[in-house]
């Protein structure tokens, strides 16, 4: 007993070492892309939108932080029955090209204003005729009237921008608001501040050895909270299309909920792809078993659901190693070892036509090759995908060797050589 307790919590130590899903209080390196002269980051923004503050749209079931006047001064890592939705002011301090780290400008979160709170889950209810749920009255007039005031929030910042497109980011584990809100707006400053940004956070970030259990539960409580918020999307004529991108254990809270929508709007009669219009899907590091993978996504066929679904994969990704010694998995799907795959698995994965496996094996991340976001080959590539809708081997979108028919390597080397 002792020495299985010892061997849990070397795990858990060793995820907290090597996660890497915490933030940075700088920009990324400039993207690859960006680097040569083939294209311009903010060619045709307009100059309202060049300034050194951008905004960036949260939605969290974070509990808030608030002083004595009540003012939301920022959100923790408790868990609260209702979500929120606010604006986070970010400042980039000074401008550089982001390529010398020690010259990338600073990140920096100056204020945090919560716009609209929604009435708490679950919501009062009662079963009415042949079992139908019936909402308390109270609890549809409260609802109504949150999801009136967001809508009207996200129309607005739809406004600002001709593309009427939503990038939503999901982080993983050990990551707190401020890191998640800094991401975004790290990686949307980038993508060419086009779109409107939205940063779902949960309550992740817990303290302690066992944080990755606490954080891992949390990401089951929050499901809930991000298919609501989801469907509010989805509810938007004014939203075109929406981008989803998740890291580490983010993307199991994404794909859960993504997968009760799916077999819900199925249920329905409706045609999945066009109603939820889920352009891509993107899951770097994901946490999570392969077997359960595909159980649970593949045996509710999911992919036909998104216009594309991108797997960024890392074998030598230490903390997900972590994760797989600590729940006995044979692999993690973040770290998959294409050859390893059996042959029903390689089937799967070929007859899926809009879905790309891109294997990454540099240095981004440091030694532990969790959070590679830092690499300008791999974010140079993730926006090539989001800004350019270009496939591999489309448009511009260099730097990717084939390996098979539809999954790719990212070939850093190729970047040494075009950029300056």
């Amino acid at each position: 007993m002792t020495s299985t307790r010892f061997s849990i919590s070397l795990s858990l130590v060793s995820i907290l070492l090597l996660t890497g899903c915490a933030g940075t209080p700088k920009l990324i390196p400039t993207p690859a892309i960006y680097e040569t002269p083939r294209i311009g980051l903010f060619s045709d923004l307009v100059p309202l939108r060049q300034r050194d503050r951008i905004d960036i749209l949260y939605a969290t079931d974070r509990q808030p932080e608030q002083d004595a006047g009540a003012a939301v001064l920022g959100y923790g890592s408790g868990r609260s029955a209702s979500l929120a939705l606010g604006e986070a002011g970010v400042a980039i301090e000074g401008r550089g090209n982001g390529s010398d780290p020690s010259a990338r400008p600073r990140i920096e979160l100056i204020g945090v204003d919560e716009l609209v709170r929604f009435p708490p889950t679950p919501y009062l209810y009662r079963a009415g005729a042949r079992g139908r749920i019936e909402i308390d009255p109270e609890t549809v007039a409260a609802l109504g009237q949150a999801e009136d005031r967001a809508k009207q929030l996200i129309r607005k910042r739809l406004a600002r921008t001709p593309r009427k497109e939503v990038f939503l980011d999901v982080h993983g584990v050990a990551t707190g608001f401020d890191d998640a809100v800094l991401d975004l707006a790290s990686f949307w400053h980038f993508l060419g501040r086009e779109g409107v940004p939205i940063a779902y956070t949960w309550p992740a970030g817990s303290k302690g050895v066992l944080f990755y259990t606490v954080d891992r539960e949390s990401g089951e409580f929050t499901v809930l909270h991000l298919k609501e918020f989801l469907r509010l999307l989805v509810d938007m004529p004014e939203v075109e299309r929406i981008h989803i991108s998740a890291h580490s254990r983010g993307t199991d809270v994404v794909v859960t909920a993504l997968r009760e929508l799916i077999i819900e709007t199925r249920a329905k009669g409706l045609d999945a792809r066009a109603h939820l219009k889920i352009e891509n899907l993107v899951l770097a590091a994901a946490d999570i078993d392969l077997d359960i993978d595909m159980q649970r996504i593949e045996g509710e066929a999911m992919t036909p659901a998104f216009g594309r679904v991108t797997l960024y994969v890392n074998t030598r990704d230490r903390a997900l190693a972590a994760a797989r010694g600590l729940f006995k998995s044979g692999q993690r799907l973040g770290s998959v070892d294409l050859n390893a795959l059996g042959e029903r698995q390689r089937e799967l994965v070929r007859r899926a036509d809009n879905l790309d496996v891109i294997a990454y094996d540099g240095k981004g991340g440091g030694l532990f090759r969790h959070g590679y976001y830092d690499d300008p080959a791999v974010s140079a590539d993730i926006i090539m995908l989001l800004r350019y809708g270009w496939r591999p081997g489309e448009g511009k979108r260099q730097g990717l060797e084939r390996l098979g028919e539809n999954t790719w390597r990212i070939d850093t080397a190729h970047w040494d050589e075009v950029m300056p």
